[in-house]
């Protein structure tokens, strides 16, 4: 299973709301084009989200990863869930203040898996912080 966060402008979002398949297509277009404000956390977003938020333990930053307190969108992928803008400047503040290397050294995989997940960290931060200097909300998802 895959994490997926959208940056969702209010044109975008409405274009998903207006056609539930947009969503659809969006996601499947990931793997032949790269999607602006799309990011994949592929397998990794578990260990990410027990390193952001202990596992939602830091509500703020237990909606990094997971979006917990978004509200549901309606669409073929049960799991998702929409952050809004407001909430998308909190999240974007509180990772500003992390330091992506001490917070990867705490993960117990290999050099190996410490560097992908702090690349991963370093993106999303940057999809946040992009996302709240435009005002647009966030959707996450499991596919």
């Amino acid at each position: 299973m895959h994490a997926i966060l959208i940056t969702m402008s209010s044109k975008r979002l409405a274009q998903c709301q207006e056609d539930p398949d947009t969503l659809a297509d969006v996601i499947e277009a990931r793997h032949e084009t790269e999607i602006p404000g799309l990011l994949d956390l592929g397998t990794a977003w578990n260990a990410l989200d027990a390193l952001l938020s202990e596992g939602g333990k830091d509500t703020i930053l237990g909606d990094a990863v997971l979006a917990r307190s978004g509200e549901p969108f309606d669409s073929d992928f049960k799991s998702s869930r929409l952050l809004t803008p407001a909430r998308v400047g909190e999240i974007a503040k509180k990772l500003e203040g992390l330091k992506a290397g001490a917070l990867v050294a705490r993960h117990e995989g290999d050099d190996e898996e410490r560097e992908a997940l702090e690349v991963l960290v370093k993106r999303v931060v940057a999809l946040y912080q992009s996302a709240a200097k435009q005002k647009s909300s966030i959707m996450a998802l499991l596919v």
